[in-house]
């Protein structure tokens, strides 16, 4: 690791009540940073406590979301007793709330927030909802009230609109703006989140993806003749996609991993062609396995997705991919997949019947995992994390230490 300044690093995280792909990510990146020889404090939240409260007590529960004191207290009394020289923020709904960024920053330290999703702009999280995916109605809006009217975040009128006035008040009091650096998987996320209502500068916002380990490279000649899809079996994958294209082929083998509300579509589906297999939900090492053995992986999402970790996985092991063709999963993979059009079944069946029927080159496989080994290792993600902290610090430190010249 090629820091250039020794550091202490600060991470704040609120932890859902369900463990999820955030907390993996925040976990991942606090042991790769201390397995390379940082300072790192680690301070959670969590909202085990919005649950139990009853009455007017979840009443005044709900109005800490917008500015919890408590939290900001004690993230004050952390960066006092660990003096850290950066402060990274992963996640602050609900129980952290926004107030520990005006806290971190009436104490000077820079403050690094990983945008995981687009929480900040759509009450909907992920730039979707049932009806209508892609959806951007609220991107733009300060006030998306579009959110609350139907019913985004978890099917409720009442918590859409209490995400959308938490939101939507740091945006008029300025608050998402008094963060140093926002970190976002892929260009797509940045180009989204610089259009919309939080109207930060260009410079605010940085691209660095999340991080994988090698898999292992496997080479063509030890494939076998399947494409494979792995993901939830929901309308926003384009499973429905891929189901209407497998009825226009010929016999294909084709597997399919994964569960979700359109199993028994994919199951019925599988009954009426022998050569679909419908291996359900399956363990992480038996998927890698299938990810090494088949000839090309399929990801038909009609949705922008974030930074699916099964792209990633296949990029690792040489897998040739099939996208949709969306500008999100274009940023991921670069020039190494093959694309078709997004919630088109004849061209996807075009293009499973073509990789099918004809042999994948070295150069296929070669491209696949050099995308991976010049953007998701462990150590170029890495050090692009230390490069964000570094200029922040360096920034601070020159800003702390500089006298104007005196006449």
């Amino acid at each position: 690791m090629n820091a250039l300044i020794i550091m202490k690093i600060l991470f704040i995280h609120n932890r859902y009540q369900q463990h999820g792909g955030e907390d993996v990510i925040f976990d991942q990146e606090v042991s790769l940073l201390k397995a390379a020889g940082f300072d790192v404090e680690v301070l959670i939240f969590n909202n085990e406590s919005f649950s139990k409260e009853k009455g007017a007590y979840k009443l005044v529960a709900g109005l800490k979301t917008f500015y919890n004191n408590e939290s900001a207290k004690i993230v004050e009394m952390t960066i006092c007793t660990f003096k850290p020289d950066v402060v990274h923020i992963h996640n602050l709904f609900y129980t952290a709330s926004p107030s520990i960024i005006s806290a971190v920053k009436r104490l000077g330290v820079p403050v690094v927030m990983t945008l995981h999703n687009y929480r900040l702009v759509c009450s909907g999280v992920f730039l979707m909802r049932e009806g209508e995916v892609p959806c951007e109605r609220c991107v733009s809006k300060t006030v998306p009230l579009d959110g609350i009217r139907y019913k985004c975040f978890r099917n409720s009128r009442l918590q859409s609109a209490q995400l959308t006035l938490v939101t939507s008040l740091h945006k008029v009091i300025n608050t998402w703006k008094k963060v140093d650096k926002y970190v976002v998987l892929t260009d797509f996320a940045k180009t989204k989140i610089l259009q919309s209502s939080l109207n930060l500068s260009s410079d605010q916002i940085t691209v660095k993806p999340n991080s994988i380990s090698d898999l292992g490279y496997v080479t063509p000649s030890s494939r076998k003749n399947f494409i494979l899809y792995i993901g939830r079996l929901s309308p926003e994958k384009g499973i429905s996609t891929l189901l209407d294209s497998i009825r226009k082929l010929p016999p294909i083998n084709i597997k399919i991993i994964g569960d979700g509300p359109l199993r028994d579509s994919v199951d019925e589906l599988s009954r009426g062609f022998p050569m679909v297999e419908y291996l359900g939900q399956q363990p992480r090492e038996v998927v890698v396995e299938y990810l090494k053995q088949c000839k090309a992986l399929v990801v038909p999402s009609v949705w922008y997705e974030g930074l699916p970790t099964v792209i990633l996985e296949a990029l690792s092991t040489g897998t040739p991919v099939l996208c949709a063709d969306n500008p999100n999963l274009r940023s991921i993979v670069g020039d190494c997949a093959s694309f078709f059009a997004a919630g088109d079944e004849q061209d996807l069946a075009r293009k499973i019947s073509h990789l099918y029927n004809n042999e994948i080159s070295d150069l296929d496989c070669v491209r696949s995992r050099d995308q991976y080994e010049k953007r998701y290792t462990h150590e170029i993600v890495l050090q692009e994390q230390v490069d964000i902290y570094s200029s922040l610090v360096v920034r601070a430190r020159i800003s702390e230490h500089y006298l104007p010249d005196t006449v």
